[in-house]
C-alpha cells in the first residue's frame, strides 16, 4: 500500500465510547455525545454503583449543585469529576474505554459504563518510557516519502 494522507473525518470513529482518563476526567467521544446527550445539555451529573462497579452519567441543561460542566470539542466531550474519581480510586493507570449503555434509576435515565468490561485502552502509562513498536515499511515506500534508505548488511537481513 502506498503512503496516503488520512482525512480528518477518519478520526471520528463509528463506535460510541466513554473513557476514564488517566488525567482524572471522563471522556465521551463524539459518537456517544451525539447519541446519548442533547446539544443543550451543558452539564452532567455523575453516578457510581460500587456494588456493580458501574459509572453513570446524566445530562442536564442547567447547572445543579451536583453537576459538572461538559466541555465540548469536535472530538467529543469531557467531564472532570477528578476529586470524586480519585476518592473512589477510579483513575486508571492508562486511559480505558467502555461501551456505553442506558439504564433507568427511578425516573432518571443514565448513560452507563461497566467498569469491569473495558473495550480498549488509549495511550500509555506515565511511568513507562517504552518506545512505540517499530513499524517497518518497504524501501519503495520510504523513497516515495522522500526518505533515504541504506541497505542492511547481509548478516541482518
Amino acid at each position: 500500500m502506498a503512503l496516503e494522507k488520512v482525512s480528518g473525518s477518519s478520526r471520528r470513529g463509528t463506535k460510541a465510547k466513554i473513557s476514564l482518563r488517566k488525567s482524572g476526567s471522563i471522556g465521551i467521544n463524539s459518537v456517544a455525545l451525539d447519541e446519548y446527550f442533547d446539544e443543550d445539555e451543558e452539564f452532567a451529573e455523575v453516578w457510581y454503583d460500587d456494588e456493580t462497579n458501574e459509572l453513570g452519567i446524566t445530562g442536564k441543561e442547567e447547572e445543579t449543585e451536583d453537576s459538572y460542566k461538559i466541555t465540548r470539542s469536535n472530538s467529543g466531550g469531557t467531564i472532570a469529576p477528578s476529586s470524586f474519581l480519585k476518592a473512589e480510586q477510579l483513575i486508571p493507570e492508562i486511559t480505558t474505554q467502555y461501551e456505553p449503555f442506558t439504564k433507568r434509576h427511578g425516573s432518571v435515565e443514565l448513560v452507563m459504563a461497566d467498569l469491569d468490561d473495558p473495550i480498549g485502552t488509549h495511550g500509555s502509562r506515565d511511568e513507562e518510557d517504552e518506545l512505540p513498536e517499530k513499524t517497518e515499511i518497504t524501501k519503495e515506500q520510504a523513497e516515495t516519502a522522500g526518505v533515504e534508505v541504506e541497505a542492511k548488511p547481509e548478516a541482518e537481513q
